[in-house]
């Protein structure tokens, strides 16, 4: 089969492997749908000083099962499902508390770029004709919001900013507007991402290249801040100041960003305000169901619009002018970047 294989940094090779075989209790799937996500992006920019083993991205991924191991009940031949990338160990505390994404052992899978993958059968969610393979390759990303929504509490009458324009924000964005969210303010940049925003839940959009955010903020929610604010950029920026600066007394912040620098913050914002600073990773279970079954669920029911985050498709054989496209915010207005092997 054609796969990309991924050397470090910039270096992506369309070559040829050995097709995958499901072994005890795995499925074998053919990618459909692959997303370029943020974490793809940050290994894109590191280039290494020699080529790395090689290994097949993609974490992101819907497709059809063609094949089943031994051992294998639940799911059939012809299934078209969504794949949770991560596994974890099933017997420490934290899974059994429903934690498993804050497991010691935790596991993370790629194979989605791709024609063909293997994963556990337990990782394969089925996912209805509802549900579009590019839908169920937003599923993961969907979920990583639905942790954060719970993680925050958003409840019913919360005005909720969300730092970060790029498909963890606007997917935010979309899960606090049917958690209740009154309001929605996203800050970020480039304008494209921002007027998807607008347009799919009426967010306020924010661009902090243009304007001063803090006031803006202030602005939007008559001089009293966010109910409830996330941070959904990572990287170098100290958006954890941002973040204490534009949340309402009593506010809680939500940092989702991987960060690749110390983060800092006026300590007289958290405490005059009292605020509530949380971090938030991946996504667990909530009750009876994984955050991952729950984000597919809110996709069938149509309650969430993966559409008009889709902004650019490409074939296997584009992948390295994919991911420049999704590295290049600004010049293509990007932002979830699908690969359709």
């Amino acid at each position: 089969m054609k796969a990309a294989q991924f050397y470090g940094g910039k270096d992506i090779r369309i070559e040829t492997v050995p097709d995958p075989i499901p072994e005890t209790g795995q499925v074998l799937v053919k990618v459909e749908s692959a997303g370029i996500c943020g974490s793809d992006l940050h290994g894109y920019h590191r280039q290494p000083d020699k080529p790395l083993p090689p290994r097949i991205g993609g974490h992101e991924l819907a497709g059809k099962i063609i094949d089943i191991g031994k051992d294998v009940f639940n799911h059939r031949s012809g299934e078209r499902v969504a794949i949770e990338p991560i596994s974890p160990c099933n017997d420490c505390p934290e899974c059994y508390n429903g934690y498993y994404n804050i497991c010691s052992n935790l596991r993370h899978a790629g194979g989605g770029f791709a024609e063909y993958t293997v994963t556990r059968a337990t990782n394969a969610y089925k996912i209805p004709n509802s549900v579009s393979y590019e839908g169920g390759a937003l599923a993961e990303v969907y979920a990583v919001a639905v942790h954060a929504v719970n993680r925050a509490m958003v409840s019913p009458g919360d005005r909720v900013a969300i730092i970060g324009s790029g498909p963890v924000g606007l997917t935010i964005a979309q899960v606090a507007n049917i958690a209740g969210a009154t309001s929605i303010a996203v800050l970020g940049k480039p304008d494209n991402p921002l007027q998807i925003a607008e347009k799919a839940v009426g967010a306020v959009p924010i661009n902090v290249d243009k304007t001063d955010a803090v006031e803006a903020v202030m602005d939007w929610s008559n001089e009293r801040g966010a109910d409830v604010v996330f941070e959904a950029v990572g990287g170098k920026a100290n958006t954890l100041e941002l973040a204490t600066q534009v949340a309402a007394k009593r506010g809680r912040v939500c940092m989702l960003g991987g960060h690749g620098a110390p983060l800092t913050f006026s300590e007289r914002f958290a405490r005059s305000k009292e605020l509530t600073i949380l971090w938030s990773f991946c996504y667990g279970r909530r009750g009876g169901k994984t955050e991952f079954q729950i984000a597919i669920d809110l996709l069938a029911a149509g309650k969430l619009d993966p559409n008009p985050l889709v902004t650019h498709r490409f074939s296997l054989d584009e992948i390295t002018y994919a991911f420049a496209v999704a590295s290049g915010r600004d010049e293509h207005g990007s932002v979830k970047v699908l690969v359709m092997p």
